[in-house]
């Protein structure tokens, strides 16, 4: 029987080992640690979450990787020899640059865990850089503008180390700053090695791809925005991971006019928004589809017929809804989420953002794609 689960255990991982990132790969770990647990192998039941945290992190599911990351630090904690901290210090930094996507996460809790990873840095002398990035990104996405700002210039100047991003993520988050600021030109103007595939990594340039969709909007630099849109949705059409980049394409549809193939993707990927841990990814979500759905009620259209989840508050059977109600439905999914981070922040950052999707109709500037 204890070879039986032995055998069990090595069979999921085998599976999760060929499957893409996704629903099925968690699963299959997920269950693995179960029957680790089960059978009271702490030692298997570590490596297998550290297997996880990966699966989670990059499958869109931030709140398993969480979950699987404080039971790895809490043993790392009772017996630092055998589960030794710094193999997974990388996953601590993706864990940790994470918690303010959730808005029942404390600013405290939050403040507690940068801390942590400053400190387990520190016993190895380095991470300054990289602890730098994380403050600077949680201030930053909390509204705390003046702090973003000097944690910005900080990190930037802080000294490269084993602990830093590599230098294609690195780039692809100044872009963040840039576009913040409106400075569409500098933005394009760094994302070069990226555009032109001399930088690549795990998740660029399906990231940068989003984010240049409006820069280049802006600049009415449509034909290089439109190549954005084909190549970036196809690299994230697959994988929740990537549920707010879906916004942006969302978004850029709408602002170009092209309103079918928005309520295509629409349909395609609300399934991920209504299911996904990551309120700060479905905000994102649920504003870009406010907009799109606003913008087919200003052309006319009473009705859409799309096949939504059965898990859909509004779902009709016969796939008949009423436009207003979608778009209604979109907004006041987008204002709780962000009256609740702007709580949690003490900000009105959200609410900016917030009014800005909602002003957007006023740059419509029609590009057919096809």
């Amino acid at each position: 029987m204890m070879e039986d689960w032995r055998e069990q255990v090595d069979a999921l991982r085998a599976r999760a080992d060929e499957l893409p990132e996704g629903d099925a790969k968690v699963r299959a770990l997920e269950e693995a640690v179960r029957l680790a647990d089960v059978h009271g192998d702490g030692v298997l039941g570590y490596e297998l979450r550290d297997a996880l945290i990966d699966a989670a992190t990059f499958g869109g599911y931030p709140d398993k990787a969480l979950v699987a990351f404080a039971w790895c630090r809490v043993q790392q904690k009772k017996d630092p020899v055998r589960f030794e901290p710094e193999e997974m210090l990388w996953k601590q930094k993706w864990v940790v640059g994470r918690l303010d996507e959730f808005p029942h996460i404390s600013r405290k809790q939050i403040a507690d865990a940068l801390d942590d990873v400053e400190q387990s840095f520190a016993k190895l002398d380095a991470g300054e850089r990289a602890a730098l990035k994380l403050r600077y990104q949680m201030a930053r996405d909390m509204g705390d503008a003046a702090e973003a700002e000097r944690l910005w210039q900080a990190w930037l100047v802080a000294p490269r180390d084993h602990l830093t991003d590599c230098r294609v993520c690195e780039l692809d988050d100044e872009l963040d700053h840039h576009v913040d600021k409106g400075e569409w030109e500098q933005a394009i103007r760094k994302a070069k090695p990226i555009l032109e595939g001399r930088q690549s990594c795990a998740e660029i340039p399906h990231l940068t791809l989003g984010t240049l969709l409006y820069p280049f909007f802006k600049l009415d630099r449509m034909k290089e925005a439109r190549d954005c849109h084909v190549r970036g949705y196809a690299m994230v059409a697959k994988n929740r991971e990537f549920l707010s980049t879906v916004g942006e394409h969302l978004e850029f549809l709408a602002l170009t006019g092209n309103l079918s193939r928005g309520l295509t993707l629409l349909e395609k990927h609300l399934g991920w928004a209504l299911e996904h841990a990551s309120h700060r990814d479905r905000f994102t979500f649920y504003a870009a589809a406010t907009f799109l759905l606003g913008q087919v009620v200003a052309e006319g259209r009473e009705e859409v017929s799309l096949r939504l989840p059965r898990a859909f508050a509004l779902h009709a059977a016969d796939g008949g809804y009423a436009t207003r109600a979608l778009k209604d439905w979109m907004a006041a999914q987008a204002r709780d989420i962000a009256a609740r981070f702007d709580a949690r922040n003490g900000t009105q950052r959200f609410s900016a953002l917030l009014a800005r999707s909602e002003a957007l109709a006023k740059e419509v500037r029609l590009f057919p794609l096809d």
